[in-house]
């Protein structure tokens, strides 16, 4: 991994949230090193293929036998927990990587666990505020994925839209 850039655990859900805003590539543009299991990537293979996403800078990691051994015996625990959400924690704590996720119980864990954690809104916040996607083009690509239906917290969504709407 990249050691100057923050690295960041992708779950498949803020992949699909940005290929819904027609933003995906935006993403990428942020200082994050952002990776997932190859579990997670199966998820999405129907918008774009592994090697789409690795170009774009999406590192895909492969789980070993023995991790994904641990992976189900901790599911056995955790079962309000996909796999792949449990895939993605594991690689959050080998790489002291911020969870990205819009998974309730995934965040449930991650506050327990102290790991950070956030969604897709931080994300589209993070664009703005780095300079990458203006207010009005994030405002447009969250509209987007609301109207895609996507799951995100709508009040707090409406209330980001009207603040990049109106150039705050």
């Amino acid at each position: 991994m990249n050691k100057s850039r923050r690295n960041c655990c992708i779950d498949a859900n803020i992949l699909l949230d940005f290929i819904a805003g027609d933003i995906v590539d935006t993403l990428f543009l942020l200082p994050f090193a952002f990776l997932t299991s190859d579990i997670v990537v199966v998820e999405i293979s129907r918008s774009y293929s592994d090697i789409q996403l690795k170009q774009m800078g999406l590192n895909i990691l492969e789980l070993d036998e023995a991790t994904v051994l641990e992976m189900f015996s901790f599911k056995q625990q955790h079962i309000d927990l996909s796999i792949e959400d449990i895939s993605i924690y594991f690689l959050s704590l080998k790489y002291k990587a911020i969870i990205i996720s819009g998974d309730g119980p995934l965040r449930t864990l991650a506050d327990v666990s102290l790991v950070e954690y956030h969604g897709t809104l931080w994300l589209l916040e993070e664009l703005v505020q780095q300079g990458i996607l203006s207010p009005r083009g994030a405002a447009e690509a969250l509209r987007t994925m609301l109207s895609n239906k996507r799951w995100l917290p709508r009040a707090e969504s409406e209330k980001l839209i009207k603040k990049w709407e109106s150039g705050e």
